[in-house]
């Protein structure tokens, strides 16, 4: 199933950022390739793992 939009919002600058190759969260996570997130639903919300993967 596609995600819903609001799920998108939330999370699509990093996927941008990531496609890239931008650093998703230097700074705020051990691998700044891998980024945290959620969409904005305050009763059911939806946890992501976005991991941009290098290849050589």
């Amino acid at each position: 199933m596609p995600h819903c939009s609001e799920a998108w919002d939330a999370f699509s600058r990093y996927i941008y950022t990531g496609l890239q190759g931008g650093s998703i969260m230097k700074g705020w996570m051990n691998q700044e390739n891998i980024m945290i997130t959620c969409c904005s639903d305050g009763t059911r919300p939806v946890i992501f793992k976005i991991e941009r993967i290098d290849y050589e």
